[in-house]
């Protein structure tokens, strides 16, 4: 079974603060479900002032804080494929002057998680803090033999600030020609986005 990267690394606007009003930052980072607690008319999000020449909005939002921060109709074809593996909290995108630019505008918070990473064939770096964390990827190595069955987008275990996808969602959202996203093979993956 093959799996990519979901990267949303582009030149679009980027966003550098979580969510005044909502859970603690670190709490997006983790598998577990956020929506009991989270204000069911949603937050706030803003263009970092540090860029202020960034304003393009893509299906697939720029951001520094390792969470995915997505379109509605990224959201759609998600919730059609794969329901279970993620829940999806509304953001309200404004502008560097504090202007609503869009209303349609999720978190995409990734609750399923797998182990998929071959520890000992990959070439990692592991955290000095989060122990069980990788901290540093020269290659990326999965493990062989993965059954076809589980999550389909997931936070792999060890790396889980990342997302990846297998390939019948990566064919959705390609299909979509939704924007700012692309995929990397997450198998021999060397750390790099480009």
């Amino acid at each position: 079974m093959s799996f990519s990267l979901l990267c949303d690394r582009n030149d679009g606007a980027l966003l550098d603060a979580y969510p005044q009003g909502g859970p603690e930052g670190w709490r997006y980072l983790v598998s577990q479900r956020l929506a009991a607690e989270y204000p069911s008319d949603g937050l706030s999000m803003g263009f970092s002032p540090n860029y202020p020449d960034r304003r393009k909005l893509y299906d697939f939002m720029d951001s520094i804080l390792d969470i995915r921060i997505v379109s509605g109709r990224v959201r759609r074809i998600i919730l059609e494929l794969t329901p279970q593996d993620v829940e999806f909290l509304p953001v309200t995108l404004v502008d560097h002057q504090k202007d609503v630019v869009s209303r349609d505008y999720f978190i995409m918070n990734v609750v399923a998680d797998r182990d998929v990473i071959d520890l000992e064939r990959s070439t990692v770096r592991m955290s000095h803090i989060l122990k069980d964390n990788i901290s540093r990827v020269s290659e990326l190595i999965l493990k062989e033999d993965l059954p076809p069955e589980g999550p389909k987008v997931f936070r792999p275990q060890h790396l889980r600030s990342y997302t990846m996808v297998d390939p019948a969602v990566q064919a959705a959202l390609t299909a979509a020609k939704l924007t700012g996203v692309k995929f990397l093979p997450a198998n021999g993956w060397n750390g790099k986005y480009r």
